[in-house]
């Protein structure tokens, strides 16, 4: 049993550096999101998505550190879930960060828009 789940610990880092390769790559979803004037839904989304953001740096080594203590004198398998539920929270925040920055840019795009629209129709 201690070896399987040394084996299991070991595919975990690796699904582990995989979401964190993941999250580092989200960081380019971050360039040139504002505006030079954001209003106040837009501080708002943009502090969400940034909350998304850094959940991602920090739940896979949560979830990483959950899964190394379990598998230290392991018994059963289900003494595992808080690190697959930990995972989970990962993805679930990943779909979030998704959502968030599409919401983001669509205001943002909007709001540009109504500004060129006000600059060029000017009585």
């Amino acid at each position: 049993m201690q070896l399987i789940a040394i084996l299991a610990a070991l595919g975990w880092s690796f699904l582990q550096f995989i979401c964190l390769f993941i999250a580092t790559q989200c960081v380019f979803g971050l360039v040139d999101l504002g505006t030079s004037k954001p209003s106040f839904y837009q501080k708002v989304m943009m502090h969400a998505v940034m909350g998304a953001f850094y959940s991602l740096f920090i739940l896979p080594f949560i979830s990483l550190g959950l899964f190394y203590f379990a598998t230290i004198n392991i018994d059963t398998w289900h003494e595992l879930k808080p690190a697959i539920w930990v995972f989970a929270t990962w993805c679930g925040g990943l779909f979030a960060f998704f959502f968030l920055i599409s919401i983001t840019e669509s205001s943002v795009r909007l709001s540009k828009k109504r500004k060129k629209y006000r600059r060029t129709h000017r009585p």
